[in-house]
């Protein structure tokens, strides 16, 4: 699949009812940019997955937070970043009643064959986790 280079930036509100509003703009963008619907899907989940995050962990430092799409010939890279500057764990809840967002993240970025960091804002003081997915679905 070739694609040309292109980029969206968005802000949402750090609330829960904020967080379709960043899928929904994401899958509008996404597709619009006539990306694989498989690989939309996924990057969709993952948005949802950390704007949730921000929404229950970061909100009182972040009021919002800023979701950056972007591609180039051979990835999507999708990030969303906060200013809360606490870093985030990959930690389930002990009792499995929450906390799967980031383990379920890690997953699905695996299972795609893409890969994740968590980066420092000095803007902001705050961090953004990004991803990178590959474009074209890995060799079975």
């Amino acid at each position: 699949m070739s694609v040309d280079a292109m980029s969206h930036v968005f802000q949402v509100l750090s609330i829960a009812e904020h967080v379709p509003v960043a899928r929904r703009e994401t899958r509008k963008v996404l597709t619009g940019w006539g990306l694989d619907e498989a690989l939309v899907d996924t990057a969709c989940l993952i948005i949802s997955e950390l704007v949730t995050n921000v929404a229950l962990h970061a909100a009182l430092l972040s009021p919002t937070a800023t979701v950056e799409l972007s591609t180039d010939e051979a990835e999507l890279t999708a990030s969303v970043a906060d200013a809360h500057p606490f870093r985030p764990k990959a930690l389930p809840a002990p009792h499995g009643s929450g906390g799967w967002g980031l383990a379920l993240v890690k997953g699905l970025v695996e299972e795609a064959h893409g890969s994740h960091e968590v980066v420092d804002d000095a803007s902001t003081g705050g961090k953004a986790v990004v991803v990178r997915l590959p474009l074209a679905p890995a060799a079975a």
